[in-house]
């Protein structure tokens, strides 16, 4: 440290021209190297403490790519339409929630200790979250094929690759879980909007089906009116013929009792009966004339006689208080009876159930029975393929000894170096001082 005080250096030095002579440079450098060799140990004690204090650093990645056909199962599924790029996009959203990464702390606690180490339980959050800042989430590029990654940086003393692996299964569960749950909630739904429209179905198949039996039930009605008075109608006609017919008796035996006809005859015998005193050389015209009319079929009634007439006579008016019947009466009373049941209303009436007669009802339940048949488990759903699992590499990611001690070298030298031009102005300057006073 002597140099420095050599008046012959301050002369030089106030005499030389303005010009920087790098001799002098190299020379000031070469007397203060003790300086500059203090402050490089320095610097380097400060970096050795520092690796000595700081923890290594390790970094882990886990990459993951979609699958292609892992999403076929559930968008089979009513109502469900999941892409792959949908599943991984929502998978990553997760992945980068704080939220669910506390719930993957509290269902593997062993994690949480792991993170916490030695801090205090009041801070609990706060390191957690400091410790979740670590965990990225990059997508991957699905244009150029590049697989996703989630990455973790941790102190030496954690398991982070372990932590890696079980929070991106966990998660994966998670979302697998939540998707079957779309499903049980989809197919829920559909059974649900179908049993609606069952019940729909039902209801207006039962107010068609009051609606037909109430028409049924009029028109039955309607004609049971139309043959009664069609049987009064008959029956009155059916009466009336037959006083018709004892009037005609009547007058008819009046005629055969004036005409003196007891039994029946023809005209034949009649004429004869009447010419029986005259001559046997009757003209053959007249016999022709009666046998023509005897030969007739529309003959008198008094033809008959008293006797018949009377006979059929009485007959008819004692069956004018018996009921009156005739082959037109007897169908339609067969008919009038077949009325009096009503089988197809009876039918409707005696159904337990009216669901087997609609279309529509069996084809929703049948829909229903099938949508019932879909069972979608975990195994049949694959959201990611995982590409590369994360480990724990063999050297740490920081802080590097030799990068730490170079640096630590090359700072402590340029401080030296400025430590020794400082000494070095000061000195001038207070040389210079002195000579001017």
């Amino acid at each position: 440290m002597n140099s420095f005080n050599h008046p012959n250096a301050g002369r030089s030095q106030h005499h030389s021209s303005d010009e920087i002579d790098l001799r002098d440079i190299a020379i000031m450098l070469i007397n203060g190297w003790r300086w500059i060799a203090i402050s490089m140990a320095t610097c380097l004690l400060l970096a050795g403490l520092y690796l000595v204090a700081s923890t290594a650093s390790y970094h882990s990645s886990l990459s993951y790519t979609e699958t292609s056909d892992g999403l076929n199962v559930i968008n089979r599924i009513p109502g469900v339409a999941i892409t792959p790029q949908q599943a991984v996009s929502e998978l990553e959203i997760r992945l980068g929630s704080y939220e669910r990464f506390r719930a993957f702390l509290d269902q593997h606690p062993d994690y949480a200790d792991m993170l916490m180490r030695d801090s205090a339980p009041e801070l609990e959050g706060t390191v957690l979250r400091t410790q979740f800042r670590e965990l990225k989430v990059a997508p991957g590029d699905l244009a150029s094929g590049s697989p996703g990654e989630v990455s973790f940086s941790y102190p030496e003393d954690v398991d982070g690759a372990s932590l890696l692996n079980q929070y991106f299964q966990w998660s994966q569960q998670q979302y697998t879980s939540d998707l079957l749950t779309r499903v049980d909630r989809s197919l829920a739904s559909a059974i649900s909007r179908n049993e609606a429209q069952m019940e729909a179905h039902l209801e207006a198949y039962d107010a068609e089906l009051d609606a037909t039996v109430t028409r049924m039930n009029e028109e039955h009605s309607i004609r049971r009116l139309e043959l009664q008075d069609q049987l009064a109608a008959e029956r009155a006609a059916e009466r009336a013929s037959r006083e018709e017919r004892i009037r005609t008796l009547e007058q008819a035996e009046e005629v055969a009792g004036m005409l003196g006809i007891t039994k029946p005859t023809s005209p034949l015998a009649l004429g004869d009966a009447d010419d029986a005193d005259d001559a046997d050389d009757a003209d053959d015209a007249a016999r022709i004339v009666y046998d023509n009319v005897s030969i007739g079929n529309d003959l008198p009634l008094y033809f008959l006689g008293t006797d018949a007439l009377a006979a059929e006579r009485e007959v008819l008016k004692q069956g004018l208080d018996q009921p009156i019947t005739s082959p037109s009466i007897r169908q339609i009373e067969m008919q009038l009876e077949q009325l009096q049941h009503q089988r197809r209303i009876e039918a409707f009436k005696a159904r337990e159930t009216d669901s087997p007669f609609i279309d529509a009802y069996n084809q929703l339940r049948q829909e229903n029975t099938l949508l019932r048949a879909n069972r979608v488990t975990a195994d049949d759903i694959d959201v990611v393929e995982v590409v590369n699992v994360a480990y724990r590499p063999m050297q740490p990611e920081g802080p590097g000894k030799a990068l730490v001690l170079a640096l630590a070298l090359i700072l402590g030298g340029m401080l030296g170096v400025m430590l020794v031009m400082l000494v070095t102005f000061s000195r001038s300057l207070r040389q210079y001082r002195s000579q001017r006073a």
